[in-house]
């Protein structure tokens, strides 16, 4: 991967829908240009929808580094379905490494956003 963007609960275009945004650039077996572009649908249901929602990653793979606003024009190499299984979550979550005096705090700040934002589509109607 040369270069790579992601955005966490990214609007939806409805109050109760969040998407994951993936962006990465890379290079090809023979050094051609490439990018893999995919998305999470986080939509408002019940929370067992939770976890498949979250960990279900719908890709494709473009000809050329394609920024958002060019994919519709951009030729399609594949496209596939990603998932992470719950235990592969729980190993990844090992891998949180924070810095600084205010590491700890940061990552509990994180936790306390990603909660509230599940909450925020999954939870109920009381409106």
């Amino acid at each position: 991967v040369q270069q790579g963007w992601f955005n966490l609960f990214a609007p939806g275009g409805a109050d109760d829908r969040r998407l994951m945004k993936y962006r990465l650039f890379f290079a090809d077996e023979r050094g051609r240009p490439c990018t893999l572009t995919g998305q999470k649908n986080v939509l408002h249901g019940p929370p067992t929808r939770i976890w498949p929602d979250t960990s279900t990653l719908y890709t494709r793979i473009l000809e050329g580094h394609v920024e958002e606003e060019q994919e519709e024009d951009a030729p399609v190499l594949g496209a596939g379905v990603l998932e992470i299984k719950l235990t592969d979550f729980a190993r990844q979550l090992t891998t949180f490494r924070t810095s600084g005096p205010d590491g700890a705090l940061a990552l509990a700040g994180f936790g306390k956003f990603f909660a509230g934002e599940l909450w925020e589509v999954y939870g109920p109607d009381l409106g």
